[in-house]
């Protein structure tokens, strides 16, 4: 996790998890209220209680195959956010050393150059004006 990203996505899981909890305890509490008047209201025959439990199964397999269809996505999706930031990664590294040779071969440069004035000096040589100006 880089920089401040990291406590971001705590959050958005915390955020979540509590959907899911309270989607978990409103399924609970429907189920519960079915439950209840089913066995309060003698109106409601076998048939009748049979075809809702039909009805509640299938609506929770609906359920439980949208959430493995977003499960899905969310697994390719951080695997693909990995990729991309093991390249991000690779990138910055070569761009440091990228910089670090730049930086060694102009302390180098600037150490010839030197040493090229220093032999002037010395030689008291007359140089073509375009070497000199090189």
């Amino acid at each position: 996790m880089m920089g401040g990203r990291g406590g971001g996505r705590r959050q958005e899981r915390q955020a979540l998890m509590l959907a899911f909890a309270v989607a978990l305890l409103m399924g609970t509490a429907v189920y519960f209220r079915i439950w209840a008047r089913q066995s309060d209201d003698p109106s409601f025959t076998a048939d009748d209680r049979e075809e809702l439990r039909r009805q509640f199964e299938h609506a929770n397999l609906e359920a439980m195959d949208e959430s493995a269809e977003w499960r899905m996505k969310y697994d390719t999706e951080f695997g693909r956010n990995r990729q991309l930031e093991d390249e991000l990664l690779k990138a910055k590294t070569t761009l440091t050393a990228s910089a670090m040779r730049l930086e060694s071969l102009q302390k180098d440069n600037v150490l010839l150059k030197r040493q090229i004035e220093s032999m002037k000096l010395q030689c008291n040589c007359t140089f073509p004006a375009k070497i000199a100006q090189e």
